[in-house]
């Protein structure tokens, strides 16, 4: 009787696997078959915003589905990257990420996803640098002699997008890699953290190259450094930090796809393929200092999982805490 039981039992599962895989071959086939949302875990306005829509208008006019861009903020953008998480993985949620994913579990603890183990890697869409830049009237036009004016006396205070942020990050390594007094100040934003730097009410930033460049080119700051291995080619007279003798500093913003853990991989190559045709040259054009930043899935992983290193060594080397 046992016996019976048994194979009845694995006859059942047997008709009702090779029932479902037709479905679920043809419902990825098909895919996308309803609307498909796009997580920005920013405000509406910033870099990351701005691409989530681009792409997002790309893809409804491809694939012929409504593909709609949902502002999921707060928490440094942690909310929404949880969300993501916490998303079925069916395809129908997907995520612009920015390199904050390997940051926060450098300050907290009790980070609700695993940012390796919880997220498929979609494709890296692009890098922006980060660039030290001064006030027009700061006594410095050049990094060395940024250095020694920074160097003694009392701590200069220096600007950031906030705290625990990329830029703030890039500012603590410069900090302990040349040995310059500098104190962090927060601000809520690229934008209003400019205004004070261009108004003299603060005179250093650590800023994003986009947010920076029309105030650079119109000559109310001054670029002393760029925070990537190479220069920028929007601003190709401004050394990187590695030339001028600080290799261990190589730091960017970036901004990647990711979804659920476990999304169909036919879902996550059609998402690929179709990247390619908005993730150009072009794009990059319409937000000046926007690099192309090129690698496959398994590249950008394991830049999370080296962010996630070094990231951890510099909030302990600051004492940045939550």
């Amino acid at each position: 009787m046992r016996q019976d039981r048994f194979r009845f039992v694995r006859w059942l599962m047997y008709v009702l696997l090779f029932t479902l895989i037709p479905v679920w071959g043809q419902s990825v086939d098909n895919y996308p078959t309803k609307p498909i949302r796009v997580i920005v875990p920013f405000a509406p306005g910033a870099t990351t915003d701005f691409l989530g829509r681009v792409i997002a208008q790309h893809m409804t006019q491809a694939w012929g589905k409504s593909v709609v861009v949902e502002n999921k903020i707060g928490a440094a953008g942690l909310i929404g990257v949880d969300a993501t998480a916490k998303s079925p993985p069916d395809g129908y949620t997907v995520c612009v990420s920015t390199g904050a994913l390997a940051i926060y579990t450098a300050t907290k603890s009790d980070v609700p996803f695993d940012p390796l183990n919880d997220f498929e890697f979609v494709a890296m869409i692009g890098r922006v640098p980060h660039v030290l830049v001064v006030n027009k009237d700061f006594p410095a036009n050049t990094f060395q002699e940024f250095l020694a004016l920074t160097k003694n006396g009392q701590a200069f205070p220096y600007a950031s997008t906030g705290a625990r942020s990329n830029a703030h990050f890039t500012g603590e390594i410069l900090k302990t890699s040349t040995g310059i007094l500098l104190q962090h100040v927060s601000y809520r934003g690229g934008a209003p953290a400019m205004a004070d730097l261009v108004a003299g009410h603060i005179q250093i930033m650590v800023a994003s190259l986009t947010t920076a460049m029309p105030f650079i080119k119109s000559g109310a700051i001054k670029p002393l450094a760029i925070s990537t291995a190479t220069r920028s080619s929007v601003l190709p007279n401004t050394p990187s930090l590695k030339e001028l003798g600080y290799p261990e500093i190589d730091t960017a913003e970036w901004w990647g796809m990711i979804a659920p853990k476990n999304t169909p991989k036919p879902i996550l190559d059609k998402w690929r393929e179709e990247l390619k045709k908005v993730v150009t040259p072009a794009l990059m054009e319409k937000s000046p200092g926007l690099e192309l930043f090129t690698m496959t899935p398994e590249d950008m992983r394991k830049l999370v999982q080296k962010e996630l290193v070094t990231w951890k060594e510099v909030a302990k080397k600051s004492n940045i805490t939550e």
